[in-house]
């Protein structure tokens, strides 16, 4: 009697309860999957507070990713770097963030808490020359209240209050195709979508004759972003590797319907002061490239480097330009295995990771450029099961940063965060036989 096990179907029960557990906790602790991704005032500029994360390996690895590949990761910084994913094998990744956060100014300080879905992904072969993979993620989040109150000795108090939600999601379908035996090129397609909302109302006391005005702008995005990734792999002897990678994202206009409303209301009266309503808006994008290598022993060590840049100098949001300059970011990374296949120790097949990122971000108030330092190590956790051909793992990683000062009367933010991401890998449409 033979009995025929496809471990197609117990993947996929893994993913739907994996990924049913990690999304429902993301709705219940944030409210709902577009809000409570960042608490920051400075995503009260743009599009909001930029939140592109990496894979579960390049995450403790500062973000590394541009000059990566791996048969064992997906990659979501270079749509090149799945080039590598194994004939009849099929990814699964998902992951949640924890970020806490204090902001400072040169007088006050608060603390917040941010724990969010990060990232879903499958990542599958189509031929031996072609792979891909689609996944969702978040791109942007906006999330603040401010709000300042004066004493005017005519009046009594007055109060300004600054508030915005909501932020752009993206999915993405990556397309990874090998021309030549060392060069896999990429592509990924994008579509952007999600609402954006800012309101600013400045209050009267309700017995004065001042009318408190409030004003609403807020707009729905949803559009195409394309970006591009190639990778040129040299291997070495002795299972020694050197690659190189780029990408390069070209200037996007995102389509957006926006509106504004502005009203008045005092003594009994709501008044409409202006309105007006463009569904034909856009949100422009910035060209953006990067660069980077990585170089190391299969299945021992990995080290690396990427350079990006973003010209957002270039975009304009509804409209109008922000307080924007141009981006740059350097990434050094590692990974260690100090025995990838021991038979007796586990810690010894545990991959040991961590990185440095230093930038400068889009970000320009007072006349200054914010700058951001970060600080990340994890592990990757082996979950094995080798005589089933399955090499999944558990990744646990940490960043501490810090992003602004508090000079010029700007914001200094000192955050720590933890991600967990569960990359599960099985083969793809294979039976196993037992008599």
């Amino acid at each position: 009697m033979k009995l025929i096990m496809t471990h197609g179907k117990r993947l996929f029960q893994s993913i739907f309860i994996t990924g049913l557990v990690l999304i429902t906790s993301g709705f219940f602790t944030s409210g709902s999957f577009a809000q409570d991704l960042t608490s920051s005032p400075y995503s009260r500029f743009g599009v909001g507070d930029l939140l592109l994360r990496n894979y579960g390996r390049g995450e403790a690895m500062g973000g590394l990713g541009v000059g990566i590949s791996s048969d064992k990761y997906l990659n979501l910084v270079n749509p090149a770097g799945i080039g590598d994913l194994l004939a009849e094998q099929f990814l699964f990744e998902v992951g949640a963030t924890d970020r806490l956060t204090r902001f400072s100014t040169t007088d006050l300080g608060k603390t917040s808490n941010n724990l969010n879905f990060s990232y879903l992904g499958l990542g599958f072969p189509i031929t031996k020359w072609w792979k891909g993979s689609i996944g969702v993620l978040p791109y942007s989040g906006v999330g603040y209240s401010m709000f300042d109150t004066k004493i005017d000795p005519s009046i009594g108090e007055v109060r300004s209050q600054f508030d915005g939600e909501g932020g752009l999601s993206q999915f993405s379908i990556t397309q990874s195709f090998r021309p030549m035996k060392y060069l896999t090129l990429g592509v990924n397609f994008s579509y952007l979508f999600g609402p954006l909302s800012h309101i600013k109302s400045l209050a009267f006391p309700a017995d004065s004759s001042y009318f408190s005005t409030t004003s609403i702008s807020s707009a729905i995005v949803g559009d195409i972003r394309m970006n591009y990734g190639a990778q040129v792999n040299i291997p070495i002897k002795n299972d020694f590797f050197f690659t190189l990678g780029g990408t390069y994202e070209h200037q996007s206009n995102i389509k957006a319907e926006s509106r504004q409303l502005v009203y008045a209301t005092g003594q009994g009266l709501i008044d409409t002061l202006y309105y007006h309503e463009d569904v034909d808006n856009s949100i422009v994008l910035p060209m953006g490239y990067g660069g980077g290598f990585s170089f190391g022993k299969k299945n021992k060590f990995t080290v690396g480097a990427d350079y990006k840049v973003q010209n957002w100098k270039d975009a304009s949001f509804l409209g109008q330009a922000d307080s924007m300059a141009n981006s740059q970011v350097v990434i050094v990374g590692m990974e260690y295995i100090p025995d990838a296949f021991s038979p007796m120790s586990y810690a010894k097949r545990i991959q040991y990771r961590a990185g440095i990122k230093l930038g400068k971000t889009q970000l320009q108030l007072n006349n200054t450029q914010l700058q951001e330092i970060g600080i990340n190590f994890g592990v990757g956790l082996p979950i094995r099961a080798q005589r089933l051909g399955r090499a999944s793992s558990l990744n646990i990683s940490a960043e501490i940063g810090k992003r602004g000062t508090i000079n010029n009367n700007l914001i200094s933010e000192f955050y720590g965060l933890i991600s967990i991401q569960l990359t599960l890998r099985d083969r793809w449409f294979f039976k196993i036989k037992y008599d």
